[in-house]
């Protein structure tokens, strides 16, 4: 990653504030997002004042931002290791938590975008990477763990992983399988048998890119046969930012993805 670069990331993670918010004295249920950029957010038509406006009793503990190692309100744009600029599925998904107990939730935003299991740009989400520049798994466990802290009492619910898009042409299926079952395995060796929801890259990416796209949706596919306590949720079709950009999920398709991974996690539950 050359030093422009690092010195946009730098500036990036000090822009915006969340909104600021009361924190509550129950516990939380926490659920931290990781992956690349759907996990992020990259979905266009940002809607604050309607399907993007707060919950009441949805929550982040910002990593990123003049808020960072803060509770704020849990609203896309979420506060990733760099801000988001769009929806994600993370807050469908927790506002449908938040409604289907009545406990306040608390979003772990960790995603950052195209980010791999092998190092792309000195980053990487392998635990066993301890070499690379920015390790974003063990940032992530970090995030996890401070956020537990300042809300006492409180547990990990959920990890909602998307992730793939920028091992495709990098990392061979069986090692990409290795590598997440070891996320998952390290998650729960911390923080206890954590359910993991695994969202699909968007269907009509897989289909039209490049031809080894299959094989990592394979192994998100395969993952609940690898792991207990896994689902694996397909993606909205036709649901994508534009013809050139068939990547990202647009707002409504994360919308829809992270309403799905809700009903996915709850029939599981």
């Amino acid at each position: 990653m050359s030093i422009v670069v690092r010195g946009k990331d730098i500036i990036k993670r000090r822009l915006g504030s969340g909104l600021p918010v009361p924190p509550f004295a129950e516990p939380y249920l926490v659920v931290a997002v990781m992956g690349q950029s759907n996990a992020h957010g990259a979905g266009i038509g940002l809607d604050r004042a309607g399907l993007d406006a707060p919950h009441p009793r949805v929550h982040q503990w910002a990593s990123s931002g003049r808020s960072k190692n803060t509770i704020v309100a849990g609203c896309d744009p979420l506060f990733h290791e760099v801000p988001s600029k769009a929806v994600g599925f993370a807050t469908t998904f927790a506002r449908r938590l938040a409604d289907d107990t009545g406990q306040p939730v608390l979003l772990i935003p960790c995603a950052r975008g195209d980010s791999a299991f092998a190092r792309v740009g000195g980053t990487t989400w392998d635990p066993a990477d301890r070499g690379a520049r920015m390790n974003l798994f063990w940032n992530a466990v970090r995030r996890i763990e401070s956020g537990l802290d300042a809300a006492p009492g409180s547990s990990v619910a959920a990890v909602l992983w998307h992730q793939g898009e920028s091992d495709v042409p990098l990392t061979p299926g069986p090692v990409y399988a290795d590598k997440l079952d070891l996320v998952i395995d390290t998650v729960r060796a911390r923080f206890g048998e954590v359910p993991f929801v695994i969202g699909q890259m968007v269907p009509d990416e897989i289909e039209s890119a490049h031809r080894d796209y299959p094989v990592i949706d394979a192994v998100h596919r395969d993952t609940p046969n690898r792991r207990a306590g896994v689902v694996f949720v397909e993606g909205p079709r036709g649901l994508y930012n534009s013809e050139t950009e068939k990547i990202h999920y647009n707002a409504a398709g994360q919308r829809l993805l992270g309403a799905s991974m809700w009903a996915a996690f709850a029939a599981a539950r």
